[in-house]
């Protein structure tokens, strides 16, 4: 073996091993931490990192089509790759290259029973169950596809050449969901400024009033204390005020969290679990298999 096949050979090897070796450890982690994060709701969720389970909605006057089948649906994702050959002769080789990809970033809602939270794609590391993958001779899939009104002309006119998949999350299907939950509300001290100084205004438009409560020295004026006395007066009426209306409404939103898992699965966390463990299992499987291969090739070639 040439020098420089036995070094790039050795190179990908120990890249397969430490591929192999993270990529297990990351899933039984990800499984781990799915196992033993308790389901929060959304009414009581407390602030910060939290598991949610629920149905997904679009927002209010939002619609989202998937871009390929122009299915609607809360979320998607997809890749068009073209088959490339490269070699000639016994060394002709085909490979598919991705030409086109793309996921959806428009917030949806993920409802429990309890509240609503806000949901941003952006970043999540998403689990789907339904994907579409299909053949076509164009770069982009013609009006159809499988499935579609034109489905009898598609199977029949079809080519290879493009190889199109799209996954997707539907409206109301339930979404189990792991990131960082914040809620908010309207600034109350900015609230309560802007209501004394509005009762404050329409106490001055009644002067024989306002000297009648505040002119404690019977001058005639409100001078600088008298003043202060009224503001004090306003700012007490305005709490008493906010004390008898119900209360706001919060907002409450789920997104990226720093140096933490993002996931978002449409499947229920106990078979979310085991694809992990799976997946573990099969990384862990390519992680021998490297090992295995590498000492070979390195008593191959210095033994």
């Amino acid at each position: 073996m040439a020098d420089d096949d036995l070094w790039f050979g050795l190179l990908t090897l120990a890249v397969a091993v430490v591929a192999g070796a993270a990529a297990a450890l990351r899933s039984i982690r990800i499984a781990r931490m799915i196992e033993d994060t308790p389901t929060s709701r959304v009414r009581s969720a407390a602030q910060g990192y939290v598991e949610l389970s629920g149905r997904a909605l679009p927002l209010p006057d939002t619609r989202n089509l998937a871009p390929l089948t122009q299915r609607p649906c809360v979320w998607w994702r997809y890749r068009i790759s073209k088959k490339v050959e490269s070699g000639s002769g016994k060394h002709r080789r085909q490979r598919w290259q991705t030409v086109a990809s793309g996921r959806s970033s428009v917030p949806f809602l993920l409802d429990d029973g309890t509240g609503t939270c806000i949901v941003k794609p952006d970043g999540a590391e998403i689990v789907t169950t339904e994907t579409t993958t299909w053949y076509g001779s164009t770069p982009w899939p013609t009006e159809g596809g499988p499935g579609g009104r034109n489905a009898a002309t598609w199977l029949l006119s079809s080519g290879r050449d493009y190889r199109y998949v799209e996954e997707r999350i539907y409206e109301h299907e339930k979404v189990y969901a792991l990131g960082d939950f914040r809620s908010s509300v309207a600034n109350g001290v900015h609230d309560v400024q802007a209501e004394q100084a509005a009762l404050l205004s329409e106490w001055k438009q009644d002067q024989p009033a306002l000297l009648r409560r505040f002119d404690e020295d019977g001058d005639g004026r409100i001078g600088l204390d008298e003043w202060d006395t009224a503001r004090d007066a306003a700012r007490r009426t305005v709490y008493e005020r906010q004390a008898t209306r119900p209360p706001r409404e919060a907002l409450h939103v789920l997104c990226k969290p720093d140096g933490q898992l993002y996931l978002l699965a449409a499947l229920p966390p106990g078979d979310l679990v085991r694809r992990y463990r799976r997946k573990a299992g099969w990384s862990f499987v390519a992680f021998v298999a490297a090992v295995y291969a590498l000492g070979w090739l390195i008593q191959e070639a210095f033994g």
